[in-house]
C-alpha cells in the first residue's frame, strides 16, 4: 500500500482539523493542539499529523518527561505509529536535556531547538518559582 503524500494530508486537514483551535481575538492566531506538536503553532513545519516524521514532549501524569515520536511506514497502523521515550522525573535536568537533543538530532534536526525548548518549560513548570522572604533593612528593624 502506498501511503498519501505529507503536503496532500496538510491540504486537507489545515483548515479543518480536529485539533485545531481558532480565536477571533488576537488577529485570528490560529493553534494547533496535537500531541506531535512541539510549539502548539498550526504551520506545516511543526505539524504532527501532515508530517511522516514528527516530535512531541510532554509531561506524563508522575512528573517524568516523555518524548514521542512519530515512526514511518506505519501509516495504515494508527496504534503503531508512535514510539515514546520516558524520563523518570529524577533525572537530572541537564541530562534530559542533552537525551532530547541527541534524539531529535538524529531524526529531525531542524527541531531540536524546540524540543529542548518544550522540555525545559515542561521541567520548569515541574519544580515552580522560588518565593523568597523580605529582609528588612535601616530603622524597620528595631521599630
Amino acid at each position: 500500500m502506498s501511503s498519501i503524500s505529507n503536503d496532500l494530508i496538510w491540504e486537507l486537514t489545515r483548515a479543518n482539523s480536529s485539533y485545531l483551535v481558532k480565536r477571533k481575538t488576537a488577529a485570528g492566531v490560529q493553534f494547533s493542539r496535537e500531541p506531535l506538536n512541539l510549539t502548539n503553532k498550526h504551520a506545516y513545519k511543526y505539524s504532527g499529523v501532515a508530517n511522516s516524521k514528527a516530535i512531541g514532549v510532554s509531561l506524563t501524569e508522575n512528573g517524568a518527561i516523555s518524548v514521542l515520536t512519530k515512526k514511518q511506514g506505519t501509516f495504515a497502523t494508527p496504534a503503531k505509529t508512535t514510539v515514546t521515550t520516558t524520563f523518570k522525573p529524577y533525572k537530572s535536568q541537564r541530562k534530559v536535556y542533552a537525551a532530547v537533543a541527541g534524539i531529535s538530532k538524529n531524526y529531525r534536526d531542524d527541531l531540536r531547538a524546540a524540543a529542548v525548548t518544550r522540555a525545559s518549560a515542561l521541567l520548569k513548570t515541574k519544580t515552580g518559582k522560588k518565593t523568597f522572604a523580605k529582609k528588612t533593612r535601616g530603622k524597620k528593624v528595631s521599630a
